[in-house]
């Protein structure tokens, strides 16, 4: 990982988290492992929404990881494999034709392309480690206590998009960004309120 990228994010031993437990650890060479790991081991209930942290390092950080992504999900299982399927899938063109010469390669199109395969190809570029946690919610919370004009609002019916949002500010997650405001996801206003405090804090 270059070091202008490492000064713009925090750095952390994962050890000193108490609220937060390894899913699984692995390397770029040892992804397959891990998903086998994760489908025959992870017992990790779909009864609630739940909160993930994916931290990456090079072989030069020792005990030191950088958060590379936070999110939230009801089946965390499913989410992390799709992710790991992701770092693995490598672009190829596909030809195609058309109704009337479907025998012929008139176009093609590069197939692995979307927002998310590129985004995780990236990490693995980037990282020689890596570390996937849950971040237990209550844990959290007890030990970042809400801002009292946040307690005023509904983030309280939201805690799991409050403590994505916060974790990814405060370790200033390196390929987050927050959820569109639809289904009533609330991570965009409540990064806007976070900012808002450090703000006013500066005043």
């Amino acid at each position: 990982m270059d070091e202008s990228i490492k000064k713009t994010c925090k750095k952390l031993n994962l050890s000193e988290l108490n609220y937060i437990k390894c899913i699984c650890r692995f390397t770029k060479d040892t992804i397959n492992s891990a998903k086998k790991d994760i489908k025959d081991n992870l017992d990790i209930g779909n009864d609630k929404k739940r909160v993930w942290a994916l931290f990456g390092k090079d072989g030069k950080d020792g005990k030191y990881w950088y958060c590379l992504e936070v999110g939230s999900s009801n089946n965390i299982q499913t989410e992390i494999l799709s992710n790991l399927q992701s770092m693995q899938q490598e672009p190829k063109a596909v030809w195609k034709g058309a109704y009337f010469h479907k025998d012929e390669q008139l176009f093609a199109f590069q197939t692995y392309m979307d927002r998310a395969s590129c985004k995780y190809r990236g990490m693995l570029q980037l990282c020689e480690e890596f570390c996937w946690c849950e971040i237990d919610i209550d844990s959290y919370v007890d030990a970042n206590q809400l801002p009292e004009d946040m307690e005023s609002n509904d983030i309280n019916d939201h805690l799991e998009n409050y403590v994505e949002a916060k974790f990814a500010y405060d370790t200033k997650a390196l390929f987050w960004n927050p959820s569109p405001a639809t289904n009533g996801n609330k991570e965009k206003a409540i990064l806007q309120e976070l900012e808002k405090q450090k703000e006013y804090n500066k005043g």
